[in-house]
C-alpha cells in the first residue's frame, strides 16, 4: 500500500512492483481498478506505451479496456485484432506502431474482460467476482493469477469499500497480491483494508501503526506487516496557502483580477446548479470575453463532454501554451477532481471534505512554470505562491444545522456529514496551510479520525451520516459471496435468489436521457450526426429525482414515439429530450449542458 502526494509518481512505482512480483511468478497479468470511467481510459492511455515491458520479447499479450462505455473509445477499438489478421510469427516488437492491442476474443464479451492478460476499468469489474452475478465464476478465475493494481481507494462510500474488503479477502485466499495506492487516506480504511486481506490470506494478525507518516508504504507478506515512510521528491513537494471567502463577490472580484493579470483559474463549485448559476452571471456581466469562459459538469451529451474536456486540456493541460492559457476561466464541479493532468494558477473551490481538497490543490499549480505561465524543467516555479481560496461560512465554534447557509446549501446535500465539513474548517483554520507532505496526515487523520470534537448541534447530522455509512456496509455484507462457505445455498438466505438485483454502487438510481431532433415525419434522430454510437453519444444520466422534479419543463416525444426507440434500440427506461438538430433548446445548450429551467 503506497501513499503519497499527488504526482509522487506511485502508478510508476506500482508498474515496478508489478514487473518485479510477476517475475518472481508471483503473478502472470495485471488489472488495474479505478474509481470511474474516465479515470480508467486516462489510465489505459499511460499503459497502453508501457505493459509489453511485463512480458517476455516473443509473446503478445492482450490488453483490455473493461468498462460499460469501452465501445466508445477509439484507441480501444482500432486495438482489437483478429488471429487471422496477424500472427504472433510476423509481430515485431520494435514496431514503434505497435502500442496497446487486444485479441478479439476478450473483447467480444465483457465477462471476459478479466481473463486478459492485462486489464485497466472500473473496480465494479472485480467486485463482480465475489458478488453473485452470473458468471461470477469466470471473473475470479481470471482475476487468479492476476496482480490487483488498485488506485485512488479514497473514493469509494461506505458500500464499495465494505465489496473492496470482500475482494481484498478472496484474492488474497486464491493467493494473489495486490497493490493500493492513494494520496489521501484515512487510518481507518487503511487498516480494513489490511485486515481484509491478512484474513483472507490467513497470515498472523497484524497491527498497523497508529502513528504513520506520510509518505507511507504497508507491505502486508507472509512474514507479517513492515511500515516505513518514504521520502517525496521535491519537485512534488508544495505548500497551498488558505485563504477565505465568504461571499460570492469576493470569488468573482478574484476571477476578475486573475484575468486581468493575464493568468488562468478554476472555481470548482460543491453541485452542478451553483456551477451554472456563477458561469451564467459571468457570461451576463460581461466583462470577461465569451471565448475565455468555460463550464464543465456532468450533465453534457456525452459528445459535447468529450469536446468540453479536450478545450479543458488544450487550455490547462501540461503542454498548454501560454497564449491558451491567458486570462482563461474554468467553472467546474468534480470532474475535475481527478483523473485529467490539469494545472491552474490560481484556484478556488467550495468548502469541501478535506481529501476532496487536497485533490483538488493538486490541480494548482501542478506543473513548474516561470512568471508568464511557460512550462520549465526544473525548480523553482517563478509563478506567485499557490493559494486556495475556499468558500465557506463564517466561522462558527458552535455551528447548528443550516450553519453551511443559503450559498453552500447544495454543499449540505452533496456531503451530508457537516461535522466532517466543520473539522475540515477548523483544521485548515488551525493550520493556514496544506503542506504536502508535511502535514497531510494530521490533516485527514484530523478530520476522519474525529480528532476534534464537532459542535454538539451537528452531532445529530453526523450521526445520521455515519448510520448511513453503517448501513450501506451492512447490504454490502449481505450481497458479498463467502469464501468460507462457498457455492452453497446455506451462505445465505437469498443470495442466490435469481430475482435479486445486486449492483456494485449504491447511491439514487439515474435516468438515461437522450438528446434527439425529430423530422418532418416524426422519425427520431440523435444529435450525433456521425459515427457507429450516436445514440451513445447523445447520451447523459440524470439522478431519478431531478428528473421526476424537472422533465416537465422538457419538450419530449409523445409515448408511441418514445416506445418505439426503447423497443428499437433495446433501451427500455430510456428518456428522450427533444432538441434542434443542431442541439440547442431553450433548456439545452452545448455551453451550458442540461438545465432545469429555460437558459437566458
Amino acid at each position: 500500500m503506497l501513499e503519497d502526494v499527488t504526482g509522487a509518481g506511485k502508478t510508476e512505482a506500482a508498474l515496478i512492483l508489478t514487473h518485479r512480483l510477476m517475475s518472481a511468478s508471483k503473478g502472470q497479468g495485471l488489472y488495474v481498478g479505478l474509481p470511474t470511467m474516465a479515470t480508467a481510459n486516462a489510465m489505459y492511455q499511460r499503459l497502453a506505451a508501457a505493459y509489453h515491458a511485463l512480458f517476455a520479447d516473443n509473446t503478445r499479450p492482450s490488453l483490455i479496456l473493461a468498462h460499460g462505455g469501452r465501445e466508445m473509445s477509439d484507441a480501444f477499438r482500432q486495438s482489437v485484432w483478429q488471429p487471422s489478421e496477424q500472427t504472433a510469427e510476423n509481430y515485431a516488437h520494435d514496431d514503434v506502431n505497435a502500442m496497446g492491442e487486444c485479441h478479439a476474443w476478450f473483447a467480444d464479451s465483457r465477462k471476459k474482460a478479466l481473463l486478459a492478460e492485462v486489464g485497466v476499468g472500473t473496480l465494479d469489474q472485480l467486485l463482480m467476482a465475489v458478488m453473485p452475478f452470473r458468471h461470477q465464476s469466470m471473473r475470479l478465475l481470471g482475476m487468479r493469477d492476476k496482480i490487483l493494481l488498485l488506485d485512488e481507494v479514497h473514493a469509494y462510500d461506505g458500500y464499495m469499500v465494505k465489496l473492496l474488503e470482500g475482494l481484498l479477502h478472496f484474492h488474497a485466499a486464491q493467493g494473489g497480491s495486490a497493490i493500493i495506492l492513494s494520496a489521501t487516506l484515512p487510518a481507518a480504511l487503511r487498516e480494513k483494508l489490511l485486515s481484509a486481506f491478512s484474513e483472507g490470506a490467513r497470515f498472523p494478525a497484524a497491527e498497523a501503526s497508529d502513528n504513520a507518516g506520510y509518505p507511507w508504504l504497508s507491505h502486508l507478506s507472509a512474514n507479517g506487516l513492515e511500515e516505513q515512510p518514504l521520502a517525496t521528491r521535491p519537485e512534488v513537494q508544495r505548500t497551498v496557502a488558505i485563504n477565505w471567502l465568504h461571499q460570492r463577490s469576493e470569488a468573482l472580484d478574484i476571477i476578475y483580477r486573475v484575468v486581468a493579470a493575464g493568468q488562468c483559474i478554476c472555481w470548482i463549485r460543491n453541485t452542478v446548479d451553483d456551477a451554472l448559476e456563477i458561469f451564467q452571471q459571468l457570461l451576463q456581466e460581461g466583462i470577461i470575453p465569451e471565448q475565455n469562459l468555460l463550464l464543465f459538469h456532468s450533465r453534457f451529451a456525452f459528445t459535447d463532454r468529450i469536446a468540453i474536456e479536450d478545450k479543458t486540456l488544450s487550455w490547462f493541460g501540461n503542454r498548454a501554451p501560454v497564449s491558451e492559457r491567458r486570462g482563461k476561466v474554468l467553472i467546474a464541479t468534480q470532474v475535475v477532481e481527478q483523473s485529467l493532468d490539469l494545472d491552474f494558477d490560481w484556484m478556488i473551490s467550495d468548502l469541501a471534505p478535506i481529501d476532496l481538497l487536497i485533490q483538488r490543490a493538486g490541480r494548482l499549480q501542478r506543473h513548474i512554470r516561470d512568471a508568464s505561465g511557460q512550462s520549465k524543467a526544473a525548480l523553482p516555479d517563478e509563478r506567485q505562491p499557490p493559494v486556495l481560496h475556499i468558500l465557506a461560512p463564517d466561522w462558527q465554534p458552535e455551528a447548528e444545522p443550516g450553519w453551511l447557509g443559503p450559498s453552500l446549501q447544495g454543499t449540505g446535500f452533496v456531503y451530508p456529514d457537516h461535522a466532517c465539513l466543520w473539522r475540515t474548517q477548523a483544521l485548515l483554520r488551525q493550520y493556514g496551510e496544506i503542506r504536502m507532505p508535511e502535514n497531510a496526515r494530521q490533516l485527514v487523520d484530523g478530520v476522519y479520525e474525529h480528532k476534534i470534537a464537532a459542535p454538539p448541534g451537528l452531532e445529530t447530522l453526523s450521526d445520521m451520516a455515519f448510520g448511513k455509512v453503517l448501513s450501506q456496509r451492512s447490504v454490502a455484507a449481505q450481497n458479498l459471496l463467502r469464501h468460507d462457505k462457498g457455492y452453497s445455498r446455506e451462505a445465505s438466505d437469498f443470495l442466490w435468489d435469481s430475482d435479486r438485483e445486486f449492483s456494485t454502487r449504491l447511491g439514487e438510481e439515474s435516468v438515461d436521457v437522450y438528446l434527439a431532433w425529430q423530422d418532418d415525419m416524426g422519425e427520431l434522430h440523435p444529435v450525433e450526426p456521425e459515427g457507429d454510437f450516436r445514440w451513445e453519444m447523445s447520451r447523459l444520466s440524470v439522478r431519478r429525482s431531478w428528473w421526476q422534479k424537472r422533465s416537465a419543463g422538457f419538450l419530449c416525444p409523445d409515448e408511441e414515439a418514445l416506445e418505439q426507440f426503447r423497443n428499437r434500440y433495446h433501451r427500455p427506461a430510456g428518456q428522450i429530450v427533444l432538441v434542434s438538430e443542431t442541439g440547442e433548446a431553450p433548456y439545452y445548450s452545448r455551453r451550458t449542458g442540461l438545465i432545469g429551467e429555460p437558459i437566458v
